[in-house]
């Protein structure tokens, strides 16, 4: 039961990610490079909605709320955390995204997921572990808010989720479609499969999934909500069993568990979806495409085990918790994403426009 819960939560994750074509890379860019700040309300309501579930769970005795939280390196976090927001944006995408593409048959993201794969692999537990042991040594503070241990986490959860939601209400409201694009299916098929639900339906559901896996994977002894750094590499652990792992944003899935059918779910989610709607159809890259997805793969890579995380373990669960390492990772995973959004994004869409 444990692999299938797991695989379940993760095919419902890959489900609401493909169908309101969720991309957290995507909406903090476009608050820099389409001047959106709204983006920034769908984002703090995930970490909103899930922080209230997962400290009302903790309060009332159903889940492990820790009183303690490992160290954290100033350094390894944040060029860790910078070097991961860059590679999501030259990918299109962070590790999440790049687990939907491979599931809805695009080739680039098997690119970016093997790249990431190696490089993370040789960084945690190859041949360059020795300098992940480094920099995660340098600089390091305590990761620790004493207001977890109180209900202050639930009213500012609560709060922040009431007010988030009624923006967000506002938002649809007043930004209706002026026209829809007719479906060649209807009813259940087309809500289900063909219709791209609005972004804020994702948040939520995606808040209360979040809130709700600390639950399920607690079950089984792992006391932590989505994570995928790890949860990846833990399929190459169990493969080629290297005597010293450098762990990640949590150590349950260093070992093969909950975390490793998660990931395995979130393809399956999108592949259901993409091939419920007729829309399957594998996609391969060009060469300039491809060696975006090596590079971005490689570099988020290296952010993923030196920043103990990527977008959704640190930008969205850790934060939810009050973690201090999440929310300074958070930082430079946004500084990351805009400062290759302007140095990198803006000239080449420039220069394509010209030409």
């Amino acid at each position: 039961m444990m692999y299938l819960s797991g695989l379940i939560v993760g095919v419902l994750f890959g489900i609401f990610l493909k169908k309101s074509r969720f991309c957290l890379t995507g909406l903090i860019r476009d608050t820099y490079m389409e001047k959106k700040p709204y983006n920034a309300v769908i984002v703090f309501s995930i970490i909103a909605v899930q922080g209230l579930i997962y400290h009302s769970l903790a309060h009332a005795g159903l889940i492990r709320l820790p009183s303690y939280l490992p160290p954290f390196s100033l350094v390894s976090i944040a060029v860790g955390s910078l070097l991961f927001g860059i590679g999501a944006v030259v990918s299109s995408g962070c590790i999440a995204s790049t687990l939907v593409k491979c599931g809805d048959g695009r080739i680039a993201g098997l690119i970016s997921l093997a790249t990431f794969m190696v490089t993370g692999y040789a960084l945690s537990a190859g041949p360059l572990v020795e300098l992940s042991k480094a920099i995660r040594s340098v600089a390091i503070v305590d990761d620790n808010l004493a207001i977890r241990t109180t209900v202050a986490p639930i009213v500012i959860c609560g709060v922040a989720s009431v007010v988030l939601i009624a923006v967000m209400v506002r938002y649809r409201m007043t930004h209706k479609p002026k026209f829809r694009i007719p479906g060649r299916y209807t009813g259940v098929r087309h809500i289900l499969f063909e219709k791209v639900w609005p972004v804020e339906v994702s948040a939520v559901l995606i808040g209360i999934l979040a809130g709700f896996a600390f639950l399920i994977s607690g079950h089984y002894g792992r006391h932590f909500g989505f994570a995928l750094v790890t949860p990846l590499l833990s399929w190459a652990y169990e493969l080629l069993q290297p005597p010293f792992v450098v762990g990640g944003c949590n150590p349950y899935d260093t070992v093969f568990g909950w975390g490793s059918m998660f990931v395995l779910g979130i393809v399956l989610g999108s592949l259901i979806t993409t091939a419920a709607s007729g829309e399957l159809t594998p996609v391969m890259p060009d060469k300039t495409t491809a060696l975006k997805m090596v590079i971005g793969g490689v570099l988020m890579g290296f952010g993923g085990v030196w920043g103990q995380g990527c977008l959704i373990a640190n930008g969205l669960v850790g934060t939810a918790q009050f973690s201090l390492k999440s929310w300074y990772a958070l930082v430079f995973l946004v500084a990351g994403i805009w400062l290759a959004t302007r140095l990198y994004l803006m000239p080449s869409l420039q220069k394509a426009s010209k030409n």
